[in-house]
């Protein structure tokens, strides 16, 4: 055995590396996913993070549905009375808030992680949360981000040419959706205090920020990224699906602009966490224009922000223009893609 051990350390550092297969090191399985698998692999994980994340919505809507019923009411409801318990928390925001983190935040970082241990993978590497390697595209990514928010308006313009009433049961179904998450959105809001403003900026703009950057910019866009080959593509298709999963077609344009923008910050930066960050502030700077300057009226807080002077547009877009292409030009910390 020992003389077995001695013809390993002779001949192992000669030996050529194969991808995709363990390195041995002092007879220690010490594979890493900082290579990833080959297209087909890549497919798989994502075929993966969908089915875990349709499997943990189950869960955890049933699991909201019975924590906050009983929080709220002194009972456990199930599922299927999900409708009318929403209804119901309005009345709770605090509650309120607690249920949808609990179903709409938490499978999206549960199905994730899932995938990870499935596929014995680092979260860290495997969902680029590793930190931003350097600073300085870390800043200028940010920097980015925060001219494209005020585009908004201008994609919401666009958004508007669209004319859905000539799909009439799509287009009713569309109002009510609006009309239902307008009313859940205000109802979180709840009493304009200190407590209530810190509990917003926490379950409204920090728990989406990082549950939905994991699962999109970390899982979703990367393994886009393997099966597509393109870092562009996958942004876009990531973006398209951050936008159809939102079910708010009325500014669908204008969410997948920005989930656009926050995939360039990630990719740019080689890490989610530029991303989170953007997505963060841009849920921050919304919930502060609810609590300090249109009280609380969402659809009001929409129409103001739509509201930017065209020649200020124009700049914005000339500087997002210029400061796309220079960071895209000489950043040197790109994400790589994993999937070889």
């Amino acid at each position: 055995m020992e003389s077995r051990r001695v013809l390993c350390y002779l001949f192992l550092p000669y030996l050529p590396k194969i991808k995709g297969m363990d390195h041995l090191e002092d007879y220690k399985d010490t594979e890493t996913m900082n290579s990833r698998p080959i297209r087909v692999h890549a497919l798989f994980h994502l075929v993966l993070g969908i089915i875990f994340f349709f499997g943990a919505a189950l869960t955890f809507a049933g699991l909201a549905s019975a924590l906050c019923s009983y929080l709220a009411f002194g009972e456990m409801l199930s599922l299927s009375e999900v409708v009318g318990l929403l209804e119901s928390l309005k009345n709770h925001p605090i509650i309120l808030k607690l249920f949808i983190f609990i179903s709409s935040s938490l499978p999206l970082v549960a199905a994730a992680l899932l995938v990870c241990i499935f596929i014995k993978a680092s979260p860290t590497n495997y969902l680029s949360l590793n930190w931003p390697r350097k600073r300085v595209w870390f800043i200028w990514s940010i920097v980015f981000v925060i001219l494209c928010l005020p585009l908004m308006g201008i994609m919401l313009d666009i958004n508007n040419l669209i004319d859905f009433s000539q799909w009439p049961k799509f287009h009713e179904w569309l109002l009510a959706q609006e009309s239902t998450n307008t009313g859940l959105y205000e109802a979180m809001i709840g009493e304009k205090n200190a407590a209530s403003f810190i509990a917003s900026i926490v379950f409204m703009a920090l728990m989406p920020a990082l549950a939905e950057e994991i699962f999109f910019r970390g899982l979703l866009m990367n393994a886009f990224n393997g099966v597509f080959k393109n870092m562009h593509v996958s942004i876009f298709v990531t973006a398209l699906i951050f936008s159809v999963i939102h079910l708010q077609f009325t500014k669908f344009i204008p969410m997948f602009f920005l989930a656009a923008s926050f995939g360039y910050a990630a990719y740019w930066s080689g890490s989610i966490w530029t991303s989170i960050t953007a997505h963060f502030l841009n849920n921050a700077l919304a919930v502060g224009q609810l609590y300090f300057i249109t009280d609380g009226d969402y659809t009001k807080a929409i129409e103001e922000g739509a509201n930017v002077p065209i020649l200020v547009s124009g700049v914005l877009i000339l500087l997002a223009i210029v400061l796309f292409v220079y960071i895209q030009k000489n950043s040197t910390t790109k994400t790589e893609n994993f999937y070889v």
